[in-house]
């Protein structure tokens, strides 16, 4: 059949015409789809910034003469502080520490000091117990007013660490043996830097209360536990060398004289401390506490502070985790039980860095 000149410059030009539409589409196509690409790249590049990872490293060589334990790195946090703690690794009062600095993604060293000799705090002359927490502005010690500083520094972007230190002034008292000691009466406060409503002031005494309750109460029944007899103690001091990695940080002697000496001489301590705090049985003692702390959180709650952990939470994590490699944490925290379910998702939000927001926000702000 055919075609005239006209219908044929017809057909042609229909078919150019659906050519460039289809190319058109498939540009258009391709545009969108490099868009959403673009976009995602980006979001990935913020996610990333916001969110770089945070590193544990495990120097080799001595620095100066002071070997690190491990040494915690977030690119993210430009406070500069330089913060090195000297601990015990399974100290419940060091723990705690820890727990605060991981949660909140602060940059760290860590020097593990032998528990008999002491020779990595032979600088601190007059404090001998850990943990210490040195930084270019100044050396802290006693956990509780180390956790209360730090968490007064994050609040108050305007402030520098060392002149938080005026907040918590010292006083002398006169204990029960008729000593004059050092006390610390603001020790658990953390200062806001604004003004606070009604609920945050109730919610800041709430964590006051039950960090207090950690320290004065449940701190008090690890040792017992842990160190209930001479075998105990001992299966519980081998835990703390694989843990401590004493193995990497002590001589074969030191970590003989840690192990054995400090198993007995922390038996020894245990049965002292039953009597002091009036233990009958130790194991229903926390098993009791465990329910006080769940019941105290309630039904309607994940942690202490609501969707998130507070001080309170984080004081109690770590104090769990200084034992929990041994025989009494495996007997009490059953797998399924309102505390290991509590105990798992703290650890969650330890390990994740899950408060680290709060130190990069206060980073940025410096920074502007």
């Amino acid at each position: 059949m055919a075609y005239s000149r006209r219908r044929k410059e017809k057909l042609l030009s229909r078919w150019e015409f659906k050519r460039c539409s289809t190319r058109r589409m498939r540009i258009g196509s391709g545009a969108i789809r490099a868009a959403f690409a673009a976009a995602a790249l980006a979001a990935k590049s913020d996610d990333k910034k916001l969110l770089c990872p945070i590193e544990t490293l495990k120097p080799q060589k001595e620095q100066s003469d002071i070997l690190l334990s491990r040494k915690i790195v977030n690119h993210c946090d430009r406070t500069n502080l330089q913060l090195r703690l000297f601990q015990y690794q399974a100290c419940p009062f060091c723990c705690k520490v820890r727990a605060f600095l991981d949660y909140y993604g602060f940059s760290y060293e860590v020097v593990e000091v032998n528990p008999v000799t002491k020779a990595e705090i032979k600088f601190s002359k007059e404090y001998k117990k850990v943990p210490i927490l040195s930084s270019n502005d100044g050396t802290f010690t006693d956990s509780v007013l180390i956790i209360s500083k730090l968490a007064t520094f994050l609040r108050n972007s305007e402030r520098e660490l060392s002149s938080i230190d005026g907040d918590y002034p010292m006083i002398e008292a006169v204990n029960d043996k008729n000593e004059f000691v050092k006390c610390y009466p603001q020790k658990y406060v953390v200062y806001p830097g604004r003004t606070q409503c009604s609920e945050e002031i109730a919610a800041d005494r709430e964590e006051r209360q039950w960090r207090e309750w950690v320290d004065g109460n449940f701190i008090h029944l690890i040792s017992p536990n842990v160190y209930r007899s001479l075998g105990e103690s001992l299966e519980t001091f081998k835990w703390f060398s694989e843990f401590g990695d004493w193995d990497r940080m002590f001589t074969y002697s030191g970590r003989l004289l840690a192990t054995y000496v400090g198993a007995f001489m922390m038996w020894l301590i245990a049965k002292r401390l039953k009597r002091r705090h009036n233990i009958d049985d130790e194991r229903k003692a926390m098993a009791e506490a465990f329910n006080e702390w769940m019941n105290a959180i309630g039904p309607n709650r994940e942690f202490m502070g609501g969707s998130a952990p507070n001080l309170a939470d984080l004081g109690m994590y770590g104090a769990m985790t200084s034992f929990s490699g041994c025989s009494a944490f495996r007997e009490l925290v059953i797998e399924g039980s309102p505390i290991e379910r509590w105990y798992n998702k703290m650890r969650n939000a330890v390990n994740n860095h899950e408060g680290r927001r709060l130190l990069e926000k206060r980073t940025t702000l410096l920074s502007k």
